[in-house]
């Protein structure tokens, strides 16, 4: 449904020249990409790994938005 919604409001974006297809076409590519492949890695990642994984990119981010609060 989501999906849904989302192409239908990109085609009115693109409508109003909102969207650059220089940009956009490479992103959605890469999301094509990323998904399918993150998909078929996900099935053989250990649940204890993934954790690791995912609380380090939280870690990055929070100090990232800390130092930019900050300074």
């Amino acid at each position: 449904m989501i999906g849904l919604t989302a192409a239908a409001s990109a085609v009115v974006y693109f409508a109003r020249g909102d969207i650059d297809p220089l940009i956009a076409g490479p992103v959605a590519i890469g999301v094509l990409v990323g998904a399918t492949q993150g998909s078929k890695w996900l099935a053989g990642i250990r649940a204890d790994r993934l954790r690791l994984l995912f609380v380090s990119v939280l870690g990055v981010v929070a100090v990232q938005m800390i130092w930019k609060g900050v300074g």
